[in-house]
């Protein structure tokens, strides 16, 4: 008895130890990530933007770069719990502004909203966002840089801006969502050719109809054919540390974001974005290929998605008439683009580089 008594002493001295070695570690690594650079700049606030707070972090090597706003796919998917890492690959040529839209990620639940998100609100707050800073930084113009969903507000933003953006980023094209469901239909009934449970799953989808049922039901295709855990295995980060070592978010804030919780996911469902068609439709890009601005364009080349399908966005992308343009490809899916940190900031300093 003494020597099992003495055994669980020390299993739990060990236990007790190891865990403390982790909150130890944790804490002085995010201190660590947390320091401001030389000459540079390092904040996180909630800014006033069009009677609402919203969360910003700032970052950059050189307050004296030019300015990037960060606008994150969704609508209403903020990931901020995960991005930083790859946005600060791009802080030695601009300073880096990474936002959380309106009422989700930081927002909730201290300034989250009671109806739901409109694509004249949500442009609305993009320029507002671009004119705060514009003015704190002293800028005529910021470059925008948009992931997905925030690929579509950004780009409407400079077609309708020019004069305020002095290039637009697009990662993950968003442009039509019928024509994506179009050409989304046909690659899943190419692909399920031989299976004949996914086939019929395919042969459903209405591509007119793009609600959050019709997207629930494609969903076993998207998994099994959509390369959607590009998240591990086409990123040159570690997804893991990222999270645990992030300077700007609690733990509880990274899972939420992330996995979602029952009241946040109730929140951004039935308030926030009942439906996403009514939100997007109104900024789809088919026909508005004339861009004042130059128009940038990195994409997985097996993005195949409900609303992203990398062939419909190399066919708006050649379409596009800009004062400059370019494209580049990366190996895997919808979420490469922005794991692949290295490739994206050696394509963003390219850019920098044509705009000094």
């Amino acid at each position: 008895m003494k020597k099992f008594l003495k055994f669980l002493k020390w299993t739990a001295i060990f236990i007790v130890s190891v865990i403390v070695i982790c909150i130890a570690t944790r804490f002085i690594i995010i201190k660590i990530n947390n320091k401001t650079p030389k000459g540079g700049i390092n904040e996180t606030a909630f800014v006033e933007i069009n009677g609402t707070k919203q969360w910003i972090n700032i970052y950059g090597k050189d307050i004296n770069n030019p300015v990037l706003l960060y606008l994150h796919g969704g609508p209403c998917s903020a990931t901020s719990a995960v991005d930083w890492t790859c946005l600060r690959k791009l802080s030695d040529d601009y300073t880096v502004v990474n936002w959380d839209q309106r009422g989700c990620g930081h927002n909730y639940p201290d300034y989250n909203e009671t109806s739901a998100l409109t694509s004249e609100i949500m442009m609305q707050d993009g320029i507002a966002m671009t004119d705060y800073l514009r003015e704190r930084f002293d800028k005529d113009k910021i470059t925008i840089m948009g992931m997905s969903w925030g690929s579509v507000l950004g780009s409407n933003l400079v077609l309708e801006y020019p004069e305020k953006y002095d290039a637009m980023i697009a990662v993950s094209l968003v442009v039509d969502i019928e024509e994506s469901q179009k050409l989304f239909k046909d690659y899943m009934l190419e692909k399920s050719a031989d299976d004949a449970e996914m086939h019929s799953i395919a042969e459903s989808i209405e591509p007119s109809v793009w609600t959050k049922e019709e997207i629930s039901n494609t969903n076993p295709l998207v998994m099994k054919y959509s390369h959607i855990d590009d998240y591990f295995t086409e990123s040159d980060i570690n997804f893991l540390t990222t999270v645990l070592f992030n300077p700007y978010c609690s733990l509880p804030q990274c899972i939420r974001m992330i996995y979602g919780s029952a009241d946040y996911n109730t929140y951004i469902n039935t308030t926030l974005l009942p439906e996403p068609a009514p939100l997007i439709k109104p900024l789809e890009l088919s026909g508005r290929t004339e861009y004042k601005v130059p128009f940038y364009l990195i994409e997985g080349k097996d993005d195949h998605g409900t609303v992203t399908m990398a062939e419909e966005a190399e066919a708006y992308f050649n379409e596009i008439d800009a004062p400059n343009k370019e494209m580049v490809w990366v190996s895997g899916g919808h979420n490469a683009p922005m794991m692949q940190t290295e490739k994206l900031a050696e394509f963003v300093h390219s850019i920098a580089q044509k705009n000094a």
